[in-house]
């Protein structure tokens, strides 16, 4: 799937509210009293990759960074390296996929960490869905934190969608990325005009962070798929769209459609309340299993099915 620029937050020129979270991180930088574990916690797409990002722009681009919009005023070759993943002071490692991130990974990333940075600079090591790291990695990872070093500064940043082990929480500063509902609907309404979005899911009832909103709108006008739409079909399409992508996102989705299905089951009284519950941790238990293991679609769908449809 050839998703549009504003999907990897890289492409982020222009940062949107945490103007405070910026100035309070970039103080401490100057200041020499940045922490060397930072850990940005909140709901995916809440805005913390984005933080990130433009904190780093403002270090390594400085001349092309203007602090007062807090916007890249210009593309430039750092840019480049930075979109591109190639710029050496700058490591990325995201776990987002759920497999991807194996002990060897962390074990690489200690030969990297040894090597000199670029004009002998600090180096930052992005961890990105931190909560899905397996705990082996975890463990490794840990090790390698506790190490002293003047040049490394390790950017965790933890969505929240499982618990973290409390070893790692406990060794970093966090910042909490909180989206109050106002500040919410602002970013989704200058996303959505800035990149000229046709709006397909709503705003206001969505309850979705800015990033997942714009993504998840993006995936619904791309197939047709609305949330007026018979739920089996969407789970159908979608789990054969991801077999097909292997893409985490069309996941993410998945549980946010099955999300709002339940609560519009709740809401007309269509299912007894435990029923919805049984259902829902059934259907959510084995999509994981479907990412996983790579459960049989054909019978997981049918199974659902069955239960939705069960006097």
């Amino acid at each position: 799937m050839n998703y549009p620029i504003f999907f990897d937050t890289k492409n982020s020129l222009k940062l949107y509210n945490l103007k405070e979270n910026f100035r309070f991180i970039s103080k401490l930088y100057s200041n020499k009293n940045l922490p060397k574990v930072l850990m940005f916690s909140g709901n995916k797409g809440s805005g913390k990759s984005t933080l990130i990002n433009h904190f780093l722009y403002s270090i390594f681009d400085i001349e092309n960074y203007d602090k007062e919009t807090f916007s890249i005023i210009q593309k430039s070759s750092f840019l480049k390296q930075f979109q591109n993943n190639i710029f050496s002071n700058i490591i990325y490692i995201n776990g987002a996929d759920y497999k991807s991130v194996m002990i060897e990974d962390i074990r690489n990333l200690k030969k990297q960490i040894l090597k000199s940075t670029i004009s002998n600079k600090d180096r930052f090591i992005i961890l990105d869905d931190i909560e899905l790291f397996n705990l082996n990695s975890l463990n490794a990872l840990l090790k390698i934190i506790e190490e002293p070093s003047q040049k490394n500064y390790f950017f965790l940043v933890n969505n929240k969608s499982k618990p973290l082990i409390e070893t790692i929480k406990s060794r970093a500063l966090e910042i909490k990325i909180i989206l109050k509902e106002k500040q919410r609907l602002e970013i989704i309404d200058k996303l959505v005009n800035f990149y000229k979005l046709d709006l397909i899911l709503d705003p206001k009832t969505s309850q979705l962070s800015p990033g997942n909103f714009v993504k998840f709108n993006f995936i619904c006008k791309e197939y047709d798929i609305s949330l007026s739409n018979d739920f089996i079909k969407n789970l159908s399409f979608l789990l054969a769209l991801y077999k097909k992508k292997k893409d985490i996102l069309i996941i993410n989705l998945l549980f946010y459609l099955a999300d709002q299905y339940f609560k519009y089951i709740k809401d007309k009284k269509l299912l007894k309340n435990d029923k919805i519950f049984e259902i829902k941790n059934y259907i959510m238990d084995n999509l994981n299993k479907f990412i996983l293991y790579n459960i049989n679609q054909n019978s997981f769908i049918n199974a659902v099915n069955e239960k939705l449809n069960h006097d």
